[in-house]
């Protein structure tokens, strides 16, 4: 399978980039990158990393499926590419994002503290994720949601590679690379580069409910509820209760 530019997955961090990116380039044979990381780069010893183990290249071959961050014209992106914009409900992203910080960013030496409040960070990143996610779809690019591969992976997976170089994959080729980055065996590779892994968490979509208080979806509502309505994750503004 070929193509012919590097593809961008574009995302508001912890909305399942990187195992997006991973089942992608897996599909269409070609390396997988962060786009923050390059020649220099300390965090932690990437070379550990599935994406960059056994390679002694940082950057971004021309054809390879790169996770991203950035914004629309970033001058971190300043090659030609296909880009790719992946969401995920909101609400589930600052859960993500908040265990995330609290958790594995502390315990694996990527910062020191996390002292935040929820009910401060959820306001703060409903805010940041609307105003992301508003960004890209502006820009018009493919936009596929991370709910439809938890659901279809493999149906998803094909469906998206189809919109990107216009072929079709075999059914049990897809459902092979589903496999081959389940939740375990992708903890299990990156283990290799990380101390500990409570960033891989079960992808559930909802986990929401079981974090939010009444304040924090009034707090939600009022800066992301308009995002939420135009992605289709709720159909009336009287979600929550």
């Amino acid at each position: 399978m070929q193509i012919d530019k590097p593809i961008v997955v574009t995302e508001f961090p912890k909305s399942g980039g990187s195992w997006v990116t991973s089942m992608l380039g897996d599909v269409l044979g070609v390396p997988q990158r962060d786009i923050y990381v390059n020649p220099g780069f300390d965090l932690f010893d990437i070379k550990k990393h599935p994406w960059y183990a056994g390679s002694n290249d940082l950057d971004f071959p021309r054809c390879s499926v790169i996770k991203s961050h950035e914004f629309p014209r970033s001058g971190l992106i300043d090659f030609d590419a296909k880009y790719v914009h992946l969401v995920r409900d909101g609400r589930d992203v600052v859960v993500s994002k908040w265990h995330f910080e609290k958790y594995f960013c502390v315990n694996n030496g990527i910062t020191t503290s996390f002292d935040i409040d929820f009910d401060v960070y959820v306001k703060k990143t409903a805010a940041e994720w609307a105003n992301y996610v508003e960004a890209w779809r502006a820009s018009s690019v493919l936009l596929v949601r991370y709910e439809d591969f938890l659901q279809e992976p493999a149906e998803c997976l094909g469906r998206l590679i189809k919109s990107l170089i216009g072929s079709d994959v075999k059914k049990d080729m897809l459902e092979r690379t589903v496999d081959r980055f389940s939740k375990e065996n992708f903890a299990r590779a990156l283990g290799k580069a990380f101390r500990h892994n409570t960033f891989v968490r079960k992808g559930v979509a909802g986990d929401w409910v079981n974090h939010f208080s009444e304040k924090n979806i009034a707090d939600f509502k009022a800066v992301a509820g308009e995002t939420l309505l135009s992605l289709r994750y709720e159909s009336s503004r009287n979600w929550g209760g």
